[in-house]
């Protein structure tokens, strides 16, 4: 028998993920004259078992950072017509149209096809993007794969079939912004009548190109700041001049190709003789523009000079008001949005190009006295421990021991002498943490204990918490300093931010607190039985068995705090979305254990439309109960079990003593009964590839 299609699967270590993956399968492997081949690149032992289940072709590939490496491995197994490739963490929604594009002969129409990734950007499964993927080919003996990301299956050859079918895929996380667009301002043509009247009078040019800027229309800003300068130079406005320049280096910041930008900007500098003030404006200009460009070294030398001069001009107080004009003067360049942004950028580059000496000078000018303005950074401070890593915790604690050194304090601090003393609780909380990373649990405990105990910054307990849960110390301190709103709103950042695999020791908090602070409990319980049902990938008993118990702990936390009278059904309308959703699933679950399935259904539509959050996990519980009415072996009872089991190892001995003919005759009965049976899908893949022409 001719293999019609290869699926090649790239496993790793998700296990979450991947037996999700492999069920979707499941329709192309039953209906085709189909072979899976896996490509394990992972280490787990359990995950490989689970791929071994569903194919007797697991290869072993040991990852080296080409995954065009990875993939012609399977390409070279493969012996199908056509090829198909996946990754561990998409799933097909519904594979029909593609087995309908083989089994009508429609595929010898077509070289190459397309299956849509759907993109999802949260983990509800409500906001996603669809990318049109080139994912089959016609096999070739030139085929393959380059690129060692992003890898792409040469060569494509026309014509291509484009499939509506779409793998969902929450690999990546996107969060869209809308951008302002500014309505046209009433001003500019009284101020265009203006210029045409005074073509001399500076002040119209300062105007109209703000005018144009607000309205969204950098082009003719910059064309009319221009045109100012231009008229600065035959005249007496060196102060209008002065702020034309320092203009012009924002509006052509905004322009596309930072290159030129950065060129121009370089010009004024050196053509235009700007004031002090004017340049600091230009630098901070060249410094943003030199971090988004990624030309580091530059933005770190400008970033040097920019600290020089500010120092000249604080020295010399007397220039700043001498060079202020408008907008531009001391208060805007050193703003906190400016001056610790620059900043900010010059440290950023500094790490990028891991010169730690000059990013821990840079970092040593943030306000680490002022907790308000500090605290702005704190996400971007942890953005750069992931990446940076030893490098850049040294970094903070030589920045803390510099502030306890001037304040007169011990280096270890002793949090049972340090009543009136302010130092930054980011970081102690770094020094904590460092003491619990090598294994000095008594220290880190009673700095963590104090850090909890000494901010009210929403940030910082979420990352406390975050770190609670990691380290397993208890979170009782946490959960007394809050109410059970903010509670319950910052547990929920923290587990959305939390991977799967920290999922038990989250059980563990819930079982800490529930004596204690049971409706905090609940709370965190909740979040947790969240993940499991989105992260976790559940099938169908996990799958049902997880989410009632979201949904009893749903309905438990709000026995607690409403009178019984506002729980019963008539008041139902009053009550929050989520205590809602937990009622109609539980009778949609409890229909399902009755195998009333149209009514199980129906009520999981409406629970869909109660809470949209969980729109992903109800549409994946109504395809699998959906899946579940097409399965004949679900309906049969025990004897029926028996005879497929016996049946089964007939077919084995059948195969293997190469009775093909016999072999097949009860492959054909068996599968239209039990597609599902994995035992099954295996045995029929070895007697494809046995009969093999």
């Amino acid at each position: 028998m001719d293999i019609l299609l290869t699926i090649s699967l790239l496993a790793s270590n998700r296990r979450e993920s991947l037996e999700r993956c492999l069920d979707s399968l499941k329709p192309l492997l039953t209906k085709l004259p189909c072979e899976l081949i896996i490509i394990f690149t992972g280490t787990d032992k359990k995950i490989r078992e689970t791929a071994e289940r569903y194919t007797p072709q697991v290869i072993t590939f040991e990852w080296c950072d080409d995954f065009s490496a990875a993939r012609n491995i399977g390409l070279k197994a493969a012996h199908g017509e056509w090829f198909l490739y996946i990754d561990d963490d998409e799933w097909f929604d519904d594979a029909e149209e593609i087995c309908q594009f083989f089994l009508s002969g429609e595929y010898r129409q077509f070289q190459c096809a397309h299956y849509i990734q759907r993109n999802y950007q949260n983990w509800n499964g409500t906001k996603y993007s669809d990318f049109s993927a080139f994912r089959m080919v016609r096999r070739y003996p030139e085929s393959h794969f380059v690129g060692a990301i992003h890898e792409e299956l040469v060569p494509r050859i026309e014509p291509c079939k484009y499939f509506q079918a779409y793998v969902h895929h929450y690999g990546y996380v996107k969060n869209s912004e809308n951008e302002n667009i500014s309505k046209t301002s009433r001003n500019i043509p009284m101020l265009l009548q203006a210029i045409e009247n005074q073509p001399t009078q500076v002040k119209n040019y300062i105007q109209l190109s703000k005018e144009f800027d607000l309205a969204g229309d950098w082009k003719l800003a910059e064309e009319y700041c221009r045109k100012g300068l231009y008229v600065c130079r035959d005249s007496e406005y060196s102060y209008s001049a002065g702020w034309l320049k320092a203009y012009l280096s924002y509006l052509v910041s905004k322009k596309p190709g930072n290159v030129a930008a950065i060129s121009e900007l370089e010009t004024i500098l050196t053509q235009e003789a700007p004031t002090e003030l004017i340049c600091l404006v230009i630098y901070q200009q060249i410094i943003h523009l030199c971090a988004e460009g990624k030309e580091p070294e530059k933005a770190v030398w400008y970033g040097h000079k920019f600290e020089k001069l500010l120092k000249k001009m604080d020295e010399n107080e007397n220039l700043w008001e001498q060079q202020a004009y408008g907008e531009f003067s001391e208060h805007y360049i050193k703003s906190p949005e400016h001056l610790y942004n620059t900043r900010m950028d010059c440290a950023a580059c500094a790490l990028a190009i891991q010169d730690w000496k000059d990013a821990v000078y840079f970092m040593k000018l943030f306000p680490w006295e002022t907790e308000d303005i500090l605290q702005r950074y704190y996400s971007i401070f942890e953005k750069w421990n992931k990446a940076y890593s030893e490098s850049f915790n040294d970094m903070l604690l030589e920045i803390l021991e510099d502030i306890m050194n001037d304040s007169g304090i011990s280096c270890h601090f002793d949090v049972n002498e340090s009543s009136g003393v302010s130092v930054p609780i980011y970081l102690l909380l770094q020094k904590a943490l460092t003491y619990l990373n090598k294994g000095q649990k008594n220290k880190g405990l009673d700095l963590f204990i104090y850090c909890t105990m000494h901010t009210d910054d929403g940030y910082l307990r979420q990352l406390l918490l975050k770190e609670a849960i990691y380290h397993q110390i208890s979170v009782i301190p946490l959960a007394a300093q809050m109410a059970l709103d903010t509670w319950n709103d910052l547990s929920g950042k923290v587990v959305k931010e939390l991977p799967f695999s920290l999922n038990g020791r989250l059980q563990v908090c819930v079982k800490e607190i529930e004596t204690r602070y049971p409706l905090h409990s609940l709370c965190l319980k909740k979040q947790m039985l969240e993940q499991k049902l989105s992260k976790g990938f559940p099938l169908w008993d996990e799958l049902t068995e997880g989410l009632e118990d979201y949904c009893l702990c749903i309905t438990q936390f709000y026995n607690y705090l409403y009178r019984e009278e506002w729980l019963e059904q008539e008041n139902s309308v009053f009550l929050p979305a989520e205590y809602r959703f937990s009622r109609v699933v539980l009778a949609a679950l409890e229909a399902l254990k009755q195998e009333k399935i149209p009514e199980a259904v129906s009520l999981f539509g409406d629970a869909f439309h109660i809470n949209p959050d969980m729109s992903g996990v109800i549409t994946e519980l109504i395809r699998q109960t959906v899946r579940r009415l097409d399965n004949p072996a679900l309906q049969a009872g025990t004897e029926f079990l028996q005879l497929a089991s016996q049946m089964k190892e007939t077919l084995r001995t059948l195969l293997y003593a190469n009775q093909m003919e016999p072999a097949a005759e009860i492959l054909n009965q068996l599968l239209p009964i039990i597609p599902e049976d994995l035992e099954l899908i295996w045995i029929r893949q070895e007697f494809i590839r046995r009969t093999r022409s």
